[in-house]
């Protein structure tokens, strides 16, 4: 196995022991406080991927280096590291914190009463064809029906996949960038 994809299972790990420290803890546990827990992610990611390509340019030879490989080399690590958090973000919010997704569902129902006890925005949702015929109790359980494919374990497990792929991609090409013309001073990308 290659240096940079035992980085990233390394991070990965870092990153869901400081998830369960979090979640024992209680910090960082309200909807105000979960985008630090979001960086947290992010720091890992890219740190994963930057230590695992610097240990991979210290092993190779850099007159037979090119930019694609190092964009693949970077990605490698990356992408298992979106791979493994994406499974333990399915594990955490499925079985050792289910409680969140379930408090996240009620203040939208919350939020939904709130708007059809509001005469004003009732007859804004009138005016659309499909709800005028909509009674209160349809017009609520088709807006909640939509909040629980939002929150539920495997939405919650894709939406992060699909972001840290995004990242991990953009990541690779900016790392190899910097490596490239700043730290290993290669003129050839």
């Amino acid at each position: 196995m290659r240096i940079s994809l035992k980085i990233a299972v390394l991070f990965a790990g870092i990153w869901f022991l400081g998830k369960m420290t979090f979640f024992y803890a209680q910090i960082l546990q309200n909807e105000n406080e979960v985008k630090f827990q979001v960086m947290w992610n992010i720091l890992c990611l890219l740190l994963a991927m930057t230590i695992g390509t610097l240990a991979e340019k210290r092993q190779e030879v850099r007159s037979e280096s090119s930019a694609l490989g190092d964009i693949k080399n970077t990605l490698g690590g990356g992408l298992i590291y979106t791979v493994i958090v994406s499974g333990l973000i399915y594990l955490y919010y499925a079985k050792i914190d289910p409680a969140y997704n379930a408090r996240q569902l009620a203040v939208a129902e919350q939020q939904v009463n709130k708007m059809l006890d509001d005469p004003k925005q009732m007859k804004e949702l009138r005016k659309s064809p499909e709800m005028e015929t909509l009674t209160r109790k349809e017009i609520f359980d088709k807006a909640i029906a939509n909040q629980k494919a939002i929150f539920n374990p495997t939405s919650t497990m894709t939406i992060s996949l699909l972001g840290m792929l995004l990242l991990s991609t953009i990541n690779a090409i900016i790392l190899t960038v910097v490596f490239r013309r700043v730290l290993f001073k290669q003129r050839t990308l």
